[in-house]
């Protein structure tokens, strides 16, 4: 079915419009290097670029029509039709839902928010809903999924724009999936970007808010405010019950279970407050977790293979969503217990040696507290931690790295990250700074590697048995960007081929 330029504006307030809206759209997009013969350009001005300068080139391209934004157009006229609307970037959500037939109509979405565990709980929520007998896709900063097809998010994004988002869904919906689970971050969320508009939300997930992307936002208030915008966006297809589902830990839970419409159900999970959903008698290891769950549909015994007491959360969490969509509460469990792990999220890795090797993307100090802090005193022997920091990025935070790193790890493997145009070894001499001032010392308390396969070799080679190898900061990403370019990356791969060559199979 070819769409005209009328069906795709469909509820899209326009400030002016052409006069041939029976113009067929073959295709949308907001790149102009992407515009193909027949397509929607939709003109955005970004942080960096103002897609008000490649109007006359998408036109060039082919364009069938072009949506401008009327607070910066001012450009020549074009022979093609010319749409002016109030906000091009928050148009684009509704163009997109509206280019791919509002593919959500067709699917259950559930949204996962949160500063921390994002990721980590839309995969398990994927999971576990299959277990329970549904087709799911998923999109998520690590992975895509459509069905039975899985593949890695090599965007660097959390959340696609809004024709990525739609084009997925409408993939899904094709497929037979469904359900749709989406990581939703606040910049997505943000009436800002409005990324998510048209995905017709049937269950929101919030796992927890701290002081972080304020640079953004521009305040705390407002950054919860953002996030919330998923809960008020609850049911706007109307199409069966609404679930609001909230971390009753945090303590702004409640502000997101205000913000979900009167007609939403509301489901709470939590570790230390009362809670529906329950968690008691914990007990974590660096292999994963055992617990006893209480919930208003019984209780059971449940065992993680993710290490990490927030991992209990992110697990309560996705069992808070499968018993909300009638899953039975032991088939919820059998597929938590099934999950061997969230690649590049506190990754287990093991050949048979005597000492744990674990996978994570924390890279910055507020993670580095958490995941260091809650492994330490699960942790036999040692801690090896291996990790850089990210070059043209925050300095500061380097040698806050060393030094948080220096507290709780016994060595430091100090390589790369992602260094782009820095000099790599003037990265690592500024997180050396910080594991200084922890008390560590260059060739006993810390090493300097910055070839991040060769770092892994000798962590792996100094493990004993007991010990605990913590690889940090690269976690799902598939590669490290240099100055001269990006080379290929497997951080679990390199420590299984840095296993291997011990001798472990």
């Amino acid at each position: 079915m070819t769409l005209t330029l009328h069906d795709i504006l469909h509820g899209v307030e326009t400030t002016g419009s052409p006069a041939d809206l029976d113009t067929p759209i073959l295709g949308i997009t907001y790149d102009s290097r992407q515009v193909r013969a027949g397509w929607l350009f939709v003109a955005i001005r970004g942080f960096h670029v103002d897609g008000h300068r490649y109007v006359g080139q998408a036109a060039a391209a082919g364009a069938a029509a072009v949506v401008v934004d009327a607070r910066h157009w001012g450009g020549d006229p074009i022979d093609v039709p010319l749409i002016s609307v109030a906000d091009s970037r928050v148009a684009l959500a509704p163009l997109a839902a509206n280019f791919y037939q509002r593919p959500a109509t067709g699917l259950r979405t559930i949204g996962i928010t949160g500063t921390k565990g994002k990721s980590t709980t839309t995969d398990l929520v994927s999971q576990v809903i299959e277990g329970g007998g549904f087709s799911t896709g998923m999109i998520s900063t690590v992975d895509f999924k459509v069905g039975p097809r899985r593949w890695p998010n090599s965007t660097r994004q959390s959340t696609p724009e809004a024709p990525e988002i739609q084009g997925l869904l409408r993939e899904m919906a094709d497929a037979g999936c469904a359900y749709a689970v989406i990581e939703s971050t606040s910049h997505a969320l943000s009436s800002r970007w409005n990324r998510l508009g048209g995905c017709m939300f049937d269950v929101a997930v919030f796992l927890n808010i701290t002081h972080e992307h304020l640079d953004y936002h521009g305040s705390f208030a407002q950054y919860r405010a953002d996030k919330a915008r998923l809960f008020e966006m609850l049911g706007e297809g109307e199409k069966g019950e609404a679930w609001a589902i909230t971390n009753a830990d945090d303590p702004s839970h409640r502000h997101f279970l205000d913000a979900a419409p009167a007609r939403a159900r509301r489901l709470t999970f939590g570790v230390r407050a009362e809670a529906d959903v329950r968690a008691h008698e914990v007990s974590a290891g660096p292999g994963g977790s055992a617990l006893r769950v209480t919930t208003p549909w019984g209780e059971a015994r449940l065992r993680l293979h993710l290490p990490g007491s927030f991992n209990v959360s992110n697990a309560l969490a996705a069992l808070s969503v499968a018993l909300s969509q009638g899953i039975p509460l032991a088939r919820a469990v059998a597929a938590l217990e099934a999950v061997p792990g969230i690649r590049g999220r506190m990754q287990p890795v093991s050949l048979g040696q005597p000492f744990d090797v674990i996978v994570d993307y924390a890279h910055n100090p507020d993670s580095f507290e958490q995941v260091l802090g809650m492994l330490r005193p699960l942790t036999r022997g040692r801690i090896i931690a291996v990790f850089g920091s990210a070059g043209e990025r925050d300095r500061a935070k380097r040698a806050v790295q060393g030094e948080i790193a220096g507290r709780y790890a016994d060595l430091l493997v100090l390589t790369d990250e992602d260094p782009r145009g820095e000099d790599p070894a003037a990265i690592i001499a500024e997180i050396a700074e910080g594991a200084e001032r922890a008390g560590k010392r260059s060739g006993d308390g810390y090493l300097c590697i910055p070839d991040r396969a060769e770092a892994i070799r000798a962590a792996m080679a100094a493990a004993r048995p007991g010990d605990l190898v913590l690889l940090l900061g690269k976690g799902h990403e598939g590669n490290i960007i240099y100055a001269g370019g990006a080379i290929p990356w497997d951080e679990a791969e390199s420590a299984r081929e840095a296993l291997r060559a011990l001798g472990y199979s």
